[in-house]
């Protein structure tokens, strides 16, 4: 539907429509903040329906905004207006290269100009890892002013979801959608074949461009659609007709990027401007010198060139295979089955999590898992992903996936990483896998620090830290060394963690910076430090986009006013924590914010704020959990009448001294102190000194009228609400 004169988009008024096709109109436009003329492209309804294709739209289209070359147009803005999505790009005077085509033959001066701006173009885009996938002469601007620009970066990706194949070839629109994931015609060997795409694809349709502008017709022209992929993929560009004139050297150019297997031509725009600019002499030389340079240095030369290439080839491909996707699970491109572009999805989607970005991680996760369904890791990532951050269902769902694709596998330390991903493994199976795994890898952190924190369930404290001192902080950029510090000085190596803070990447990370000196200072018994660092933290990561932080940093900042005895700031903190939480739709989070404030209105006197706080906490409680557990405990000491949903078989007989402890508690609360202690005693036969829920018994044998027995405050994992336990045992029931 066109858009009336007037409409507004955003900062954008609509003005005169300039521009129809398949991926939607293109109208002249006002930029009413900045004051000037723009070109605002609508996308069509049946392009910008899916979510998925346009998140990812659109976040190649803000790669393409980062460019910045003479010869690519300049892309402003990417926005939506209601169900309305749109791109702004500058306002070009001109005409198309087909227009100029169309109307007459273009001189040799003009034929290298075009040339050499489109590969330089290229070569721009190239260097950031942006591929074109369209380039066609509709996608090349002439200005008035004698500029070369190449249009549509960005839009050309956007065009594989929905791409068809057309009864005929479309030559006029400004915006048409590509076919076959480009132009039949112009599109690569490789892209009528479905193979994963390189920079030498451009370099294939620049070679289709350079000749219709050489030769005044298309190297693969035939009479339909199946002839001309036909010819592409089978014959040699000069085999039909005798070629024209060619400059000196050109067709060699040609020749070379046309070449149908990718590896054989030049690999990117930048060698192919340097092809050119080698041979732009001899466009002048060619008028009074037309020979060509002897037959056998020709062939010597190429062979030459043949075997530089072949070796050039070799070391590039040892050198990928060797590459780091990710230094947290020191995970390589060979241990990665798919393509190259699985390999790019899965790095961009762990340097995503790794920045603390886990949504748009899981957007380009579930991008490689569906462009691809042999690659295992992509759906194993996803399933520990959504599993662990409250999507059971989702996380189940891509763990079943993940299991089938295993078995495509190509590499033991990618098999072995899938099956430690999926979750709903035993503690010793994972810790078993995760040994395995650091074995094969020694330096993958990420899997060290996941052992550790298995350990501290198991309560083995010293395994735990020994794991954590092995990790070098110095080298890695990722948020989680903020974890490794912080648990490190949880674990008593208070001097360590501060002396290792300072070499690592953290220091310039004030968010995390500031939740690390926070997790110090607790453990240091600064409380009310640790209150103020905490604070910052949570201000910090607001403004850098860090809400999982910033989450945690208000829950912790609650917590350590508890431990100063501020309740009323403790209060405050916990409630905007469970606020925010619930914005974010973190349920652990907001179930731990809303536990705590249970607790403080307790402390208070204040029974209804306590049972309000209770109710919310319950309903978010996920059975089995250990902050099901001792929500349930806390209950009943409480003696709030509240509804949780049922464990499970399988969870109460994993946790036979904690539901063993949790009848203990009921019996107390029901005033029947016999059974209590003796369902205590067979908590503690059961072994529930060895768990997290050990200050749990404590602190009931003191109701019972045992001493009481004080426990550290640290370390808070994996589960922070024995915190309660802990602070009742210091004194706070004695003194109300």
């Amino acid at each position: 539907m066109t858009l009336p004169g007037g409409t507004r988009l955003g900062p954008y008024e609509i003005g005169d429509l300039i521009g129809r096709g398949g991926m939607g109109e293109v109208y002249r436009a006002a930029d009413t903040r900045l004051g000037r003329d723009v070109a605002v492209k609508v996308l069509a309804s049946q392009l910008a329906d899916d979510p998925a294709s346009l998140a990812r739209f659109q976040r190649e289209a803000r790669a393409v905004a980062a460019l910045s070359h003479p010869n690519i147009v300049a892309l402003f803005d990417v926005g939506s207006e209601g169900q309305t999505h749109y791109v702004v790009t500058e306002l070009l005077e001109g005409e198309t290269l087909r227009a100029r085509l169309s109307a007459s033959p273009l001189p040799e001066e003009e034929i290298l100009r075009i040339a050499n701006a489109i590969a330089d173009g290229l070569a721009a885009a190239h260097a950031k890892g942006i591929i074109h996938r369209d380039l066609k002469p509709e996608n090349v601007f002439l200005t008035s002013a004698g500029g070369v620009k190449i249009l549509d970066f960005g839009l050309a990706s956007m065009q594989q979801t929905y791409a068809g194949i057309d009864t005929a070839i479309q030559t006029a629109a400004l915006t048409e959608p590509g076919v076959l994931m480009g132009t039949i015609g112009y599109t690569s060997p490789e892209q009528l074949a479905g193979r994963p795409l390189t920079t030498a694809t451009d370099v294939f349709s620049f070679g289709c461009v350079l000749y219709e502008m050489l030769q005044g017709q298309r190297p693969f022209k035939r009479d339909s659609n199946m002839e001309i992929i036909a010819s592409v993929l089978r014959d040699a560009p000069f085999d039909r007709d005798a070629a024209k004139h060619l400059p000196a050297g050109m067709r060699d150019i040609v020749e070379q990027c046309l070449e149908k297997d990718p590896r054989e031509r030049f690999p990117n725009g930048a060698a192919v401007a340097a092809a050119l600019r080698n041979r732009s002499h001899s466009v002048v030389s060619s008028r009074t010198e037309p020979t060509k340079p002897p037959r056998t240095l020709t062939w010597i030369a190429a062979s030459v060139i043949a075997v530089i290439a072949v070796a050039a080839v070799a070391f590039w491909l040892i050198g990928r295979q060797a590459e780091v996707i990710d230094d947290g699970y020191d995970l390589r491109s060979s241990d990665v089955t798919g393509d190259g572009e699985t390999r790019r999805l899965l790095a961009l989607a762990l340097h995503a999590d790794s920045a603390g970005d886990r949504s748009e991680a899981m957007q380009l996760l579930a991008e490689a898992a569906r462009r691809n369904g042999a690659p295992p890791l992509p759906a194993a990532f996803l399933a520990s992903f959504a599993y662990y951050s409250g999507d059971r269902k989702e996380g189940t769902r891509w763990s079943a996936e993940a299991t089938k694709r295993i078995a495509s596998s190509t590499s033991t330390y990618e098999a072995l990483l899938c099956r430690y991903l999926l979750p709903g493994a035993s503690t010793g199976t994972e810790m078993a896998l995760s040994s395995s795994l650091l074995e094969l890898r020694p330096k993958a952190w990420r899997l060290r620090l996941a052992l550790a924190h298995l350990h501290l369930g198991r309560r083995e404290l010293p395994a735990a830290l020994a794991q954590l001192q092995r990790i070098d902080v110095a080298a890695p950029d990722d948020r989680r060394l903020a974890i490794v510090l912080a648990d490190r000085a949880s674990l008593g190596d208070v001097a360590g963690a501060a002396r290792d803070l300072q070499r690592s990447k953290l220091a310039g990370k004030p968010a995390l910076l500031a939740y690390t000196r926070g997790r110090i200072a607790w453990s240091s018994g600064h409380a009310s430090e640790a209150a103020r660092l905490f604070d910052a933290a949570a201000e910090s990561a607001t403004i850098s986009n860090l809400g999982p932080v910033a989450i945690e940093s208000r829950i912790l900042a609650g917590i350590a006013r508890i431990g100063a005895n501020d309740l009323g700031g403790a209060a405050s903190a916990l409630d905007l924590a469970a606020v925010k939480a619930h914005d974010a739709a973190t349920p652990e989070n907001e179930l731990e914010a809303n536990a705590f404030g249970a607790y403080v209105a307790s402390r208070r006197g204040d029974t209804d704020g306590r049972d309000r706080r209770m109710r919310l906490a319950a309903k978010l409680a996920e059975p089995g959990t250990a902050d099901y557990l001792s929500l349930r405990l806390f209950a009943a000491r409480e003696k709030v009448n509240v509804a949780f949903g049922a464990a499970s078989a399988r969870d109460e007989a994993e946790e036979d001294a904690v539901a063993t402890l949790i009848k203990a508690r009921d019996a107390w609360s029901q005033n029947d102190a016999a059974t209590a202690s003796r369902l205590l005693e067979q908590a503690r036969s059961e072994g529930i000194e060895a768990t997290w829920f050990s200050e749990e018994a404590a602190l009931l044998a003191y109701d019972l009228g045992a001493p009481p027995h004080t426990f550290p405050p640290d370390p808070p994992y994996p589960n922070r609400l024995r915190f309660i336990a802990v602070w009742e045992l210091a004194g706070p029931r004695a003194q109300r």
